[in-house]
């Protein structure tokens, strides 16, 4: 009986939280698609390597998620640097390449391409600029890069993990142009296999990666600061995942 409550009551959840991430490519999603305090001027976007909350007010996504594999990281595409606005965004809440021009900020992937290479439209998709936010450079370049390659090894290791990746804003941003910049950025690995959550939050500034393990926290301090529920279906018996603070060499 407790079995089958807990059945219904996950479909319920389903059906009231469910976004077009959940309806349109749940694949990229371990345990429902990541719930926001508050819908509106926001967009989701499926893409075939990952899917996108796009906020219209900054001009940056709220999150990007993925389900990377060992097979999405065959070397099947090379990277094309085809940087681009991105056509279903109306033109009024889009980036352009002209936001950045002069401004000292990368274009940091959210969804890295160097997890695109299975796939040349995959690949060419992870250069929308709605998968962009403005990165520090010594962040993008250092230990933003240094968590990518990590993530890309634990896929080789396991198998398989989930991300997501985000942005925070201070209440009064700073703007590149009309976009904001994120004051901190974070990324959440999850092993499906185990049930392990890891979870990196970074000011936006350059930082050594010889220190990441300084800024690991707990994905429910990640939901504090968002007001997102980034695994609405997750089931009880893996609750206290997101309330513990793991390192590199826990996950």
């Amino acid at each position: 009986m407790k079995k089958l409550v807990g059945i219904v009551l996950m479909a319920f959840a389903s059906l009231v939280n469910a976004n077009d991430i959940d309806l349109k490519c749940k694949q990229h999603v371990a345990y429902g698609a990541p719930v926001i305090y508050k819908e509106g001027n926001n967009q989701y976007l499926c893409r075939i390597g990952y899917a996108v909350n796009y906020n219209y007010n900054t001009k940056v996504a709220h999150y990007v998620v993925e389900h990377v594999t060992a097979a999405n990281l065959a070397k099947n595409a090379v990277r094309g640097n085809d940087f681009r606005e991105d056509p279903q965004v109306p033109p009024q809440y889009r980036q352009t390449l002209s936001d950045y021009t002069g401004q000292g900020f990368d274009r940091g992937h959210m969804a890295p391409a160097a997890n695109m290479t299975f796939n040349a439209q995959a690949m060419s998709e992870s250069f929308f600029l709605t998968n962009m936010m403005p990165q520090v450079p010594g962040n993008n370049r250092g230990i933003w890069k240094y968590l990518e390659e990590t993530t890309r090894y634990w896929v080789q290791t396991k198998g398989e993990v989930y991300v997501i990746t985000g942005t925070i804003f201070a209440p009064q941003p700073k703007m590149m142009n009309k976009v904001a910049i994120p004051a901190q950025v974070y990324k959440i690995v999850i092993d499906p296999k185990t049930g392990k959550q890891i979870a990196y939050l970074f000011p936006n500034e350059k930082l050594d990666p010889k220190l990441i393990d300084q800024y690991a926290v707990t994905v429910a301090n990640i939901e504090q600061r968002t007001g997102i529920n980034f695994s609405p279906l997750l089931p009880a018996n893996l609750a206290n995942a997101e309330k513990t603070v793991l390192h590199l060499k826990d996950f």
